[in-house]
């Protein structure tokens, strides 16, 4: 496969006269267009450039035709994506869309394919098979990705069913890996009557799996009419979901809404019961091609139902389930994360919430006159009855009575805007705590989020005690507390694990001298992580084991020491027998077992796991003998302050880029190691200064 050299000063034409993509150190293209067409061709030039084999696999699976594309190991998902209609939807989607918008998702796939045709030769030759692409694949790679893959996924549904038979609920089925693994992310918003500079200042940190999946991120700057937007779209998206521009950003964070319902249907004689009768299903059949070892393609003959919840997504002869997803009727969410990147101000970034077509997370917002919200954002149906909890199972779908048809309009969905608090946080917990004090649950409905009253994860609890321990906070101070690794759990449970031990053990000695942190060189934090995998086993074991326990009406000041000090002298006696196996000492530093690596990059790694309430969160699984590498946490990581002359920050963990050989898999690990992050350039002198090349326009196109 033959890349392109860094250096290069291409001439081919990729968009308008005028239209430049001026590549800086980082692999960040910072995108100048003279109309904004032109801008999201050279967008979609600039994904191509980055992550055209990731890109077109992406986009070839959200046809559902991957088996056909690269073999049998795909078909499962084929199935998944043809019973949920997404091609057809995709393609009702894109006719709904605004004739202008339309425009301009025709214009990403264009610039994909120009650079596709311009330079085919770094393109892996199994994805050119996905070529050309469309404004159709555009949106239907989206659709699939929200709609199922966060929100309903086969995973989602193979949990909730499997939960339902065991008679249990899917909480109770969860382990501590999966707490860890879920999508997730950290945000704050900080307003003046908090900040040392009298100015709102912004964290957007997303926590998402690293490597080559639907989850990745790219860092971009939008410039057009109108428009000068820094963020960070998911890979194949035409806009970024997170980002700030000149006066305004927001950060995302997945909320606890529940978008998805499963339905027990009854069948009987062929038919389905619903409201006392029988009813038809609507019957599909659809033809999958898989393509076998020899290149040649069998039919597969995919038969599909749908009731009136939506298609059925299971059946073993005695359970039948349908599954219902919010916001199929919903169509412009790519124009609304348009318009939110276009905002200058708050209410034009509300009248951007408005469209209600992004169906869930949180926004945190801030911007430069001084104003912050929050909101539990998304589509959230409107029930019959029932509270959350009631929810999270399969319902019994014989009655319209359970049945949404449905949404919460944005005034009704809970938010804070300019608290006396001065600031706004999320760490994927239910929305009561955003700010301090509480929001007030009793005025939303009992099915909106769960209620808040159990011990929340140590992750934010680490959160609001770092954004209150300040009376006001600096720049500065916003960016060490984004890249703290302490951790929240130790400073609440060690305390009585060494009175416990009074220093009668090596491993007590060794904790004692640990300053609760997770860096590259910390001694005696694989010690107490071992021990608290081992004793204390994720949230729920948290709650239990606690001396003092939580009151949701005191979060800060409640919920610690240990309940058993015996049998954690125990667990910790165990620790600290195979910490010195593994690893031959107590002492171990954390960077010699956690990494990070990318590309052919392998550096020491920092942070952890946020269930033991480390904000810099990381979750690191076992790769290669006993070091664990990043899997899932840091992605794209920025820190804003919308001060006269902006103070910005970001970084891309596993770096800019996904095609194999590309200087940029790896570039950014040191800043991870180093707990770093790098300048936001965003004038064009300032680019310039740190340019690695720059892409101009040869023809007329746009």
């Amino acid at each position: 496969m033959r890349l392109l050299p860094i250096l290069l000063l291409a001439t081919t034409c990729i968009a308008a006269p005028k239209t430049e993509i001026l590549w800086d150190q980082y692999g960040v293209p910072h995108i100048f267009a003279a109309t904004r067409e032109a801008m999201f061709h050279a967008h979609g030039w600039a994904q191509a450039q980055n992550q055209a084999n990731l890109l077109l696999l992406l986009y070839g699976e959200s046809r559902g035709r991957a088996a056909e594309y690269w073999g049998q190991s795909h078909l499962d998902l084929d199935r998944w994506v043809q019973t949920n209609g997404v091609p057809e939807r995709a393609k009702l989607w894109y006719d709904a869309q605004d004739p202008q918008f339309r425009k301009y998702l025709d214009a990403f796939a264009a610039g994909i394919n120009d650079f596709a045709k311009a330079h085919p030769d770094s393109i892996g030759a199994e994805y050119r098979v996905v070529l050309p692409v469309t404004g159709i694949d555009v949106v239907g790679h989206s659709l699939r990705a929200v709609h199922y893959m966060y929100m309903g996924s086969r995973e989602r549904m193979q949990r909730e069913v499997t939960a339902f038979q065991r008679g249990r609920t899917v909480a109770e089925l969860r382990t501590p890996l999966d707490d860890e693994l879920a999508a997730g992310s950290n945000t704050w918003a900080i307003g003046p009557p908090h900040s040392a500079s009298g100015k709102a200042m912004l964290i957007i940190n997303p926590h998402l799996a690293w490597g080559d999946t639907f989850y990745r991120y790219m860092e971009v700057h939008l410039n057009g009419p109108g428009y000068d937007l820094y963020g960070a779209p998911q890979i194949g998206f035409p806009v970024p979901v997170v980002g700030f521009n000149r006066r305004a950003g927001w950060g995302r964070t997945v909320n606890t809404i529940d978008t998805v319902d499963f339905y027990q249907l009854t069948v009987k004689d062929g038919q389905y019961e619903f409201d006392g009768q029988l009813r038809p299903f609507e019957h599909e059949t659809k033809t999958l091609r898989v393509r076998q070892a020899d290149g040649t393609l069998r039919d597969e003959k995919l038969e599909i139902r749908r009731s009136v919840h939506g298609p059925v997504v299971f059946n073993d002869g005695t359970l039948t389930v349908a599954m219902r997803v919010a916001g199929l009727d919903r169509p412009k969410m790519l124009e609304q994360w348009f318009r939110m990147g276009e905002a200058r101000n708050l209410e034009e970034f509300k009248n951007a919430l408005r469209m209600m077509a992004i169906p869930m997370w949180n926004a945190n917002y801030a911007d430069a006159d001084g104003h912050i919200m929050m909101v539990f954002d998304g589509l959230v149906p409107k029930r019959n009855a029932g509270d959350y909890q009631a929810w999270q199972k399969v319902m019994p779908g014989n009655s319209s009575a359970n049945l949404w048809t449905e949404y919460l309009s944005f005034d009704e969905l809970p938010k804070s805007i300019d608290p006396p608090s001065g600031w706004t946080q999320n760490t994927n917990e239910p929305p009561w705590t955003m700010t301090l004090p509480p929001l007030d649950r009793s005025l939303y409905p009992a099915y909106v989020a769960p209620a808040g009253d159990t011990m929340p994860q140590m992750r934010t609890l680490r959160s609001l005690h770092m954004i209150t321990e300040d009376p006001k906070i600096s720049y500065e101070k916003l960016v060490a507390d984004k890249l703290s690794t302490r951790m929240e759990l130790a400073d609440k449970v060690l305390p009585d694990l060494l009175k416990a031990a009074a220093g009668g053990t090596e491993a007590a000695r060794v904790l004692e001298k640990w300053d609760h942190l997770t860096e590259t060189d910390s001694r005696g934090a694989v010690l107490f992580q071992l021990f608290a995998d081992r004793y204390l086993g994720g949230n729920g074991g948290i709650a239990a084991r606690m001396r003092v326990k939580y009151d949701p009406a005191k979060p800060l000041e409640t919920g610690y020491g240990l309940a058993d000090p015996a049998s954690a002298l125990e667990a910790l006696a165990a620790a600290a027998e195979q910490c010195r196996k593994t690893y031959g000492s107590l002492d171990v530093k954390w960077g010699d077992v956690f990494r990070f690596a990318s590309g052919t990059g392998d550096v020491p790694g920092n942070g952890g796991s946020g269930n033991s309430g480390v904000f810099r969160t990381v979750a690191f699984t076992r790769k290669a003998g006993d070091k664990f590498y990043a899997a899932h946490g840091e992605t794209f990581v920025c820190a804003i302050e919308f001060s006269a002359t902006q103070r910005a920050q970001c970084s891309v963990s596993y770096g800019n880029s996904s095609q194999p050989g590309s200087p940029h898999l790896a570039d950014q690990l040191p800043l991870m190691t180093e707990k770093k992050l790098h300048p936001v350039w965003r004038d064009r002198k300032e680019i310039e200064a740190h340019l690695a090349r720059k892409d101009q326009a040869g023809k007329d196109r746009f």
